[in-house]
């Protein structure tokens, strides 16, 4: 008569032992559920006043580059650093940081500092020689700066003569942005 008794508390607990396992094991299916269920929902957010509904995963598009051509822009030149504006709000500055000379060749490095996207054209920097010729370096493609800090490096492997400055006349139809003389 003892062992039905033991066996039967034994067959109690082992029970009561698997709902409750399988209580929590219905628990956690439950709180999991609704955060797959609630994903899709998630994906749109509602629109608001006649603007469309944007993905939340969507990130925003990034900011159209400021090209250093555009008529908007104005330039000043204090020693080594060209600011560039537009209107009253800075677009980047420009600083010769190093230049080299050789015979008949030369080498200028930039430091762009850009508050917005912004874009150089390398062909529109000169090196001005001493017998008047203008050479072209030989990077010929548009450069993109995002916010921040970047580097522009430019060469100029053959001159007509001894090199003596350099220049940037990003708008073609103005005076140059920047002289940097020797």
């Amino acid at each position: 008569m003892k062992k039905p008794i033991v066996s039967l508390i034994v067959i109690g607990v082992a029970g009561v032992v698997a709902a409750v396992a399988g209580t929590a094991a219905a628990q956690e299916r439950s709180q999991a559920t609704p955060a797959r269920q609630a994903a899709p929902a998630a994906q749109a957010a509602p629109a608001a006043q006649g603007v469309p509904a944007v993905p939340a995963f969507a990130t925003p598009a990034p900011l159209p580059a400021v090209s250093s051509a555009d008529k908007g822009l104005t330039y000043h030149q204090a020693s080594q650093v060209v600011t560039v504006k537009k209107g009253t709000a800075r677009v980047a500055t420009v600083t010769l940081t190093t230049a080299e000379y050789a015979a008949k060749s030369a080498t200028a490095t930039l430091a762009v500092r850009a508050d917005r996207p912004f874009t150089i054209d390398p062909a529109l920097f000169t090196v001005y020689d001493l017998e008047g010729w203008e050479n072209e370096p030989a990077q010929r493609k548009r450069v993109r700066f995002e916010p921040g800090a970047g580097t522009l490096k430019l060469t100029f492997p053959k001159t007509a003569a001894r090199p003596m400055a350099l220049g940037w006349v990003p708008q073609l139809d103005k005076e140059a942005a920047a002289v940097w003389e020797r």
